[in-house]
């Protein structure tokens, strides 16, 4: 499906592709960042979802909807989901702090002279890191909220 998206139907496979392995590894802690969050919110959203279609179920019905019934997500679970809401809280803080600085291919050691240092300086300075600001997704949350309400 990928390669059908990027290079047009029919076609199957992409060619080779030459990735720096310094640019990979800090993709990869990346992703992986971003695969624990992502799992978490699809966990909460399902339960979201199943709350609000029971929710809709019961008014339609005429029913009043006990507390039992309504599933919690990973807060209401056990300590292992618990833990899995913590890792990708943790995730999400540490996934902002490296998107907010540019991945380079050569981390600088002892010494910060040698080949392509000026470059390396000048493309970092051209690049603006992209930073999600955490209050306006909280206040997107908040108008969500109001317009279910």
């Amino acid at each position: 499906k990928i390669c059908e998206a990027v290079k047009g139907s029919g076609v199957r496979t992409l060619g080779q592709v030459h990735v720096d392995g310094r640019l990979l590894s800090a993709a990869q802690e990346r992703v992986s960042l971003a695969t624990k969050i992502v799992a978490c919110n699809d966990i909460e959203s399902q339960a979201t979802k199943k709350n609000k279609w029971l929710r809709d179920a019961a008014e339609e019905a005429g029913l009043e909807l006990d507390d039992d019934m309504m599933e919690g997500g990973l807060l209401d679970g056990d300590q292992r989901d618990r833990q899995r809401f913590l890792e990708a809280k943790r995730a999400k803080i540490q996934l902002r702090e490296l998107l907010a600085v540019p991945i380079r291919k050569q981390r600088f050691g002892k010494f910060l002279s040698g080949a392509g240092l000026q470059d390396a300086i000048a493309t970092e300075k051209e690049v603006k890191p992209y930073v999600v600001d955490p209050s306006s997704a909280k206040r997107k949350n908040r108008m969500r909220k109001r317009a279910r309400a």
